[in-house]
């Protein structure tokens, strides 16, 4: 009977924790063009931009998760920018933001990563032509 009520708290605390854990996350959707970007991230948001009257359609994401780590997006056009690697994305594109980084179009991270850099050099590549 004591080893259950000591177990009684932990188990209160760990409701708590799935219960309010969700409810710190940060949740913004924006459309940029053609390009719909969520962002849903834990931690600190330093700065969430959005230029929708400008010429060029612009978005800027900066934040720090809460190990630390900062993350750098910014969006003009098709052209897309993480922590200064530059990428591409196609008409009608979905962006994720999250703790674990950036995904278009429900992929995988890595999977992502490979997209955004072969649609760029492919556009490079077809510039020099």
């Amino acid at each position: 009977m004591i080893s259950f009520l000591r177990k009684v708290p932990l188990a209160i605390a760990l409701v708590g924790l799935i219960v309010f854990l969700p409810a710190c996350t940060h949740r913004k959707v924006v459309q940029i063009g053609s390009h719909r970007i969520t962002v849903s991230r834990h931690g600190i948001e330093k700065k969430l931009d959005v230029w929708k009257n400008s010429a060029a359609r612009k978005f800027e994401y900066t934040g720090i998760s809460t190990d630390g780590k900062g993350l750098k997006v910014a969006i003009e056009g098709d052209q897309i920018n993480i922590n200064g690697v530059d990428g591409k994305l196609r008409p009608g594109d979905s962006v994720l933001i999250s703790d674990e980084g950036v995904a278009v179009n429900s992929m995988d991270y890595g999977q992502s990563e490979k997209y955004l850099r072969d649609n760029h050099s492919a556009t490079d590549i077809s510039s020099l032509h």
